[in-house]
């Protein structure tokens, strides 16, 4: 498993590729950053997969076991797994958004802080 540095060593290369507009201060949404820096974001999950903690993620295997529960249902039932599923993905988003911000913000703390 990677040390802290290591890992914010690889989150600093995604920041760096960040295109922050300094006038409007817009910082981008979670999606934005992560398309951005695709290559080194890509980079610090494989970093975290290196934990048993973090295994990898099959999105594709995911779905087919949601497909095989569904199928397994009765056909009233079946919607009930997949709006799970759903509902799940759309969970992780948020604590996804809501780290980065998190982030964004201890990051913004922190340079103001060597800035004084």
């Amino acid at each position: 498993m990677p040390t802290s540095d290591e890992l914010l060593e690889l989150a600093d290369r995604c920041a760096e590729k960040l295109d922050l507009d300094g006038k409007a201060r817009h910082i981008p949404s979670f999606s934005d950053a992560e398309e951005q820096c695709e290559e080194e974001y890509e980079e610090l999950l494989l970093a975290l997969h290196e934990d048993e903690l973090f295994a990898p993620v099959d999105i594709a295997r995911q779905e087919e076991l949601v497909e095989q529960i569904a199928a397994a249902l009765p056909e009233d039932q079946r919607m009930l797994i997949v709006e799970l599923a759903d509902n799940h993905a759309r969970h992780v988003w948020l604590q996804q958004e809501g780290a980065y911000h998190v982030g964004l913000a201890v990051g913004r703390r922190l340079k103001t802080r060597r800035e004084h």
